[in-house]
């Protein structure tokens, strides 16, 4: 059975991420590129400048994604508890459509360019500060009394989330609506469940 011919740039990046995501970044070569997209090698030249190019444009596609999908969830006016639920499930859906490109991303990270590995970093901090700011306006006085300290439980969460592509398997039993409520059922036995309810 032949392979699709990649046809423009965004299948081009897909072809290589799946590339990179099986051999690693230094093990691949533009030819290794060009055939799994099914394209000549001066081809892979017409729409990308290099192999950094294509690993510093699918990380940049993955953080543009999911900077998208967060921004769709604070416009959307919803109180702060449904709002967690649907960042959670942001990471969720993200996790599942960018699989490959989150492999990448935390596995070739040293291979980034600079200006890429900066913006990503700036990304983290980002995410996790929102995400801080989020739990901030779900926690009562209680729980803040309590000892909890908000920036240690965003750091935590969001590293439980952004390591979902590990080890979920969306081909599973468990349907990504089953994984949200989960994943919210640990959230809540940490913030106390009356909250994010």
């Amino acid at each position: 059975m032949a392979r699709a011919r990649a046809t423009d740039e965004g299948a081009l990046i897909r072809a290589a991420a799946k590339v990179f995501r099986a051999k690693g970044y230094r093990n691949t070569t533009i030819d290794d590129i060009a055939d799994a997209a099914g394209i000549s090698r001066p081809t892979v030249y017409s729409y990308a400048k290099s192999k950094r190019w294509l690993l510093d444009r699918i990380v940049r596609d993955l953080l543009d994604d999911h900077d998208a999908r967060l921004r769709a969830d604070r416009e959307t006016g919803l109180t702060p508890h449904d709002r967690l639920r649907a960042v959670i499930n942001t990471h969720v859906t993200s996790a599942i459509v960018n699989r490959t490109f989150y492999s990448i991303l935390f596995s070739e990270q040293s291979e980034l360019s600079p200006a890429v590995h900066r913006r990503f970093r700036q990304w983290a901090h980002r995410t996790t500060t929102d995400f801080r700011d989020l739990l901030e306006s779900v926690l009562d006085e209680s729980a803040l009394a309590a000892g909890l300290d908000p920036g240690i439980a965003a750091n935590l969460i969001v590293t439980m989330l952004t390591d979902i592509y590990r080890w979920y398997d969306p081909k599973g039993p468990i349907k990504p609506e089953q994984l949200t409520e989960q994943i919210l059922l640990v959230v809540g036995g940490v913030l106390r469940p009356a909250e994010v309810a």
